[in-house]
């Protein structure tokens, strides 16, 4: 009867390198959905800062047109202002594409030298 003894350490570091790809992905999706939170809010507050300033432009207008023209000054300066967040939402989305093609590309490539290891 051969004698083995059990070595704590190695199935430890076999389940680490097993799940190691796993855990760095979760971890990247938690950054992504942290930052798709962040973009979220900065939105909202765009937001409240264009309905607040829309009303006192209603409170303080003296005429129609004086009201059309502010309105009109406030619409434009929102559209710049969303159209400078959906590039920023772009942006998060391209970068969160690349981390994760890279990770799989890196899981995929540790499962092809494994798999080679064990032919």
């Amino acid at each position: 009867m051969t004698d083995h003894k059990f070595d704590a350490n190695a199935l430890l570091e076999t389940y680490r390198n097993a799940f190691a790809p796993a855990l760095q992905a979760q971890q990247e999706g938690i950054k992504a959905i942290e930052r798709l939170a962040r973009y979220q809010y900065a939105v909202a507050g765009d937001y409240l800062e264009w309905s607040l300033t829309q009303a006192q432009a209603v409170i303080s207008a003296k005429s129609p047109a004086e009201l059309v023209a502010k309105q009109s000054e406030l619409s434009s300066k929102i559209g710049e202002q969303l159209r400078g967040r959906v590039q920023e939402l772009t942006t998060i989305a391209s970068e969160s594409h690349n981390t994760l093609t890279a990770l799989f590309n890196v899981a995929s490539a540790k499962v092809v030298e494994l798999t080679k290891k064990a032919a």
